[in-house]
């Protein structure tokens, strides 16, 4: 990348795009904050408006969005600013509001743009939208129901959940697609099956299913409130009992330790949006590795760099990661451990639909769906939430988990046995 303070004649929005990009996020955010303040931003409001929103400044955010959607817009572009303002006033607490445009755009009359946009046009989609997407309203009673894959793994467990209110309304049949492994946590049956997320097999699936659907559109179908999910979150999650880890893994597990023992996952590499905010470097939790009273597992996957080991070693860090091949071995370990400390992944999702003690740390511009909850979220019951209040600065969410932590070690602690009269 160019150095920065050397570009004079980049745009403001493209400055403060390559700011951010680069870690900058204090300078990106005040630049931002100085362009919303002025009375000629001299740049399309709109794209302004999704700017503050990748920064985190969701009130600034909403102001210009609304503003942009008053212009005359394509349909593409209409949708696109849409589901941008739903985002922000679902992270400002604004559910209802949200929810309902969310229901819009996630509606049969924007399927031709739902195809361009999100589906980038596949052509196996072609003879299935708008015809068989499924209505926000629409009856499923005696219908076969095809839920194709959009997203991650933690999506898929997150809006697991609304597969049994589909069989509560009638449906017939439900087919989720998947990948590799997410089999090893997800209960089959009769009516609901799993189908590899193959062109073949998807092709085979719209050939024959009534209605298909999203798992953000059956978010916006059942979740009509911000309060206490009407699904439980582990209806369809549960462990394959046939899923044994390795007795290598068993091995490390099962060290003799009075301590708690902690997992630890802290960054991802799947590039999503909130990146380079939602990791953050090993480093800035050794804060929490300083506590001897604990002891911790990685659960970071793929390689890790020789600063990362380093420091691993030097807190007697326990890897595990190498014994983790799917999220089945992913969810044996949970199993075993006491608590998982974790940025905002797919196993944190998995943590909490198995009512595994989990704490997530989530960056200021972190995902709308955790709302504006601080600390307990009513996506897990067994979730807590450290949230950056200045987007890239950890030092507040960390030392707050700090001192929960030490409660925690204490409170895991052993009863000192009674002494003999």
């Amino acid at each position: 990348m160019a150095d920065i303070d050397n570009i004079r004649d980049m745009a403001p929005l493209d400055l403060i795009r390559t700011l951010r990009a680069a870690g900058r996020a204090a300078e990106a955010c005040a630049l931002a904050a100085q362009l919303a303040a002025s009375a000629n931003p001299d740049c399309w409001l709109a794209q302004l408006g999704v700017d503050l929103s990748f920064l985190g400044m969701h009130a600034q955010a909403e102001k210009f969005l609304k503003l942009g959607l008053e212009e005359p817009l394509s349909q593409a572009n209409r949708y696109a600013l849409t589901e941008e303002l739903c985002m922000v006033q679902f992270a400002l607490g604004k559910f209802h509001e949200a929810n309902q445009r969310y229901r819009t755009i996630r509606g049969r009359s924007y399927a031709e743009v739902f195809h361009q946009l999100v589906l980038e046009s596949d052509p196996d989609w072609a003879g299935a939208l708008p015809d068989k997407l499924l209505g926000m309203d629409e009856s499923v009673a005696g219908k076969r129901i095809f839920i194709s894959a959009e997203g991650g793994f933690g999506d898929f467990v997150q809006f697991s959940r609304y597969i049994d209110a589909l069989l509560r309304e009638g449906a017939s049949m439900i087919v989720s697609e998947q990948f590799s492994g997410w089999e090893e946590v997800f209960r089959q049956s009769e009516q609901v099956r799993l189908s590899m997320a193959t062109q073949e097999q998807r092709a085979a699936e719209l050939a024959c299913c009534d209605r298909v659907t999203f798992g953000f559109s059956l978010y916006a179908r059942y979740q009509r409130s911000p309060y206490f999910p009407m699904e439980n979150p582990a209806a369809r999650i549960a462990i394959d009992p046939a899923k044994r880890l390795s007795d290598d893994a068993n091995a490390l597990l099962n060290v003799e330790t009075t301590r708690p023992k902690i997992g630890l996952i802290w960054r991802s590499a799947s590039g999503v949006r909130h990146e380079p905010y939602r990791s953050m470097p090993l480093q800035r939790l050794e804060s929490l590795l300083t506590n001897q009273a604990c002891q911790f597992y990685s659960l970071q996957v793929g390689e890790l760099g020789d600063d990362e080991r380093a420091i691993m070693n030097r807190h007697g860090v326990t890897d595990i990661a190498p014994h983790l091949s799917t999220f089945g071995d992913t969810a044996r370990v949970l199993e075993k451990l006491d608590l998982l400390v974790t940025i905002d992944t797919g196993t944190g999702h998995l943590a909490g639909a198995l009512n595994r003690p989990v704490r997530v740390l989530l960056s200021r511009a972190c995902d709308s769906r955790w709302l504006d909850c601080q600390r307990f979220t009513p996506w897990y019951p067994s979730m807590r939430l450290y949230r950056q209040t200045e987007l890239g600065d950890w030092t507040q969410p960390l030392a707050d988990l700090c001192a929960d932590l030490v409660s925690f070690s204490a409170s895991s602690a052993p009863a000192p046995s009674a002494e003999s009269p």
